[in-house]
């Protein structure tokens, strides 16, 4: 199937799903989500790169359940983050977790969320459905964060607990510096 008619088919199943939700019909029984749907584009614009401060399982931060997975990307202060694949905004706002600072939280189509934080802003509200590669907010330092950058995860997202993942097909590791090919939506 040809990608553009992969996010075609993704975004009419976000829709019909987010209709059905308001009217309160469930779908019991969902197909398996695709290898497509476990693939997550970096969180910055394509052909940029920026280098991993702590990648998964850092000794310094990452590591318990909540963030041994993350990696922290070493962006400038008020920079582009964008959404590493579609979905729709859950948190979008400051944290009640006040480690986190301002983040975002977007739920995908895998039933899986993805996870932005120590954010100066953030741009889009809860509910609101955004493509892959769309700003969402800009890079800080907000929160238990002791120099701007981008920190970003998988998580479950009722837990907020931390999922294995991998970036553009890979799992960058601390001091790589991985171009993204995320374009711009």
């Amino acid at each position: 199937m040809v990608d553009g008619t992969r996010a075609v088919l993704r975004r009419i199943a976000v829709v019909a799903s987010a209709v059905l939700a308001v009217a309160g019909i469930s779908l019991a029984g969902a197909p398996p989500a695709s290898a497509a749907d476990y693939y997550y584009e970096l969180p910055y614009p394509a052909g940029e790169a920026y280098q991993v401060t702590q990648g998964p399982e850092g000794t310094y931060s990452h590591y318990g359940p909540y963030n041994e997975y993350a990696w922290d990307f070493g962006l400038p202060a008020n920079y582009e983050v964008s959404a590493a694949q579609a979905g729709t905004v859950l948190v979008s706002d400051w944290s009640p977790y006040w480690q986190n600072g301002i983040e975002v939280i977007i739920r995908h189509s895998n039933g899986r969320c993805t996870h932005y934080a120590h954010l100066n802003r953030a741009i889009y509200n809860t509910g609101d459905w955004v493509p892959q590669g769309r700003i969402i907010g800009w890079s800080g330092s907000t929160g238990a964060s002791t120099a701007p950058h981008l920190h970003f995860q998988v998580i479950d997202c009722n837990t907020r607990v931390g999922i294995p993942a991998t970036l553009q097909g890979w799992t960058p590791y601390t001091g790589s510096w991985p171009v993204s090919v995320n374009t711009r939506a």
